[in-house]
């Protein structure tokens, strides 16, 4: 085994990998849920074979009852939920990408673009590709590494570079980048000053954009667990407590849940 034990930065610039390996609870959560399941039930789930168009899943984030769901169960974002109606899974993928310090001002936006209360608008109409999904807003990383593809003819490894760069507020970068943007926007005829705003819209954006890839695990883990809940209280309920009994503040907090939900807890 070869180890390093440079930074990640350094490790990073010499070709390495840096990969970070995280526990999480959850998991562990949705594998005693489906355990219970079977047992009382004799239902058998996989989770990765969730419908993802499952309507009492849907009704769940739609009525912000997500305590105990991964990634959605603050009190903001119940709030949020409720007013976003959510109806497809994109939609909580952005969700989770947008209930963030930085991205938090464009939630309202989102919500009534989705709605039709605001018009849906683009820079210019070749963004409209990447940006449909998420109402014309930029959300993710994966989107400005595209574009830049698409308007500048940047490649794979110029726009990861991109991308790089403004989440870590590299300037020399950045800088380094923006004249070759600018000639790419022309060559393929997009207009300039569109193109400048465009840039300054992403430098502004960038140091809190989200990874639509990250992103989208935490929406599916989180749409296993809403929808164990939704069709399987009890059962969901037994494995949030037995595995959150040394928290008792937490404890606390399922246990009034459960009393929402009309469970009765032995």
């Amino acid at each position: 085994l070869l180890v390093s034990q440079f930074d990640n930065s350094v490790a990073e610039a010499a070709g390495l990998l840096k990969m970070d390996f995280l526990g999480l609870k959850t998991l562990t959560i949705i594998k005693d849920a489906v355990r219970i399941i079977e047992e009382v039930r004799g239902v058998k789930i996989v989770p990765d074979e969730i419908p993802l168009d499952d309507p009492a899943t849907y009704e769940l984030f739609q009525k912000g009852e997500t305590v105990g769901i991964f990634q959605y169960e603050s009190e903001g974002m119940q709030k949020h939920l409720k007013d976003l109606k959510p109806n497809k899974f994109e939609d909580l993928i952005a969700m989770n990408a947008l209930y963030r310090p930085g991205p938090l001002q464009y939630i309202p936006n989102f919500i009534a673009r989705k709605h039709g209360r605001e018009e849906i608008t683009y820079d210019l109409p070749a963004t409209e590709e990447f940006l449909k999904e998420t109402y014309g807003i930029t959300v993710y990383q994966e989107q400005v590494m595209l574009l830049s593809q698409k308007l500048a003819g940047f490649t794979k490894g110029e726009a990861d570079m991109l991308r790089k760069a403004m989440g870590k507020k590299k300037r020399d970068v950045l800088d380094d980048m923006f004249p070759k943007f600018l000639e790419g926007c022309k060559k393929n005829g997009h207009p300039e000053d569109i193109c400048r705003k465009i840039w300054s819209d992403w430098e502004a954006f960038a140091s809190y954009a989200f990874n639509k890839s990250h992103s989208t695990c935490y929406a599916y883990v989180a749409f296993q667990t809403a929808y164990l809940k939704a069709n399987y209280p009890a059962e969901f309920m037994a494995s949030v407590l037995s595995n959150n009994k040394d928290n008792i503040s937490d404890l606390t907090k399922f246990l009034r849940e459960c009393k929402r939900m009309g469970l009765k807890v032995l």
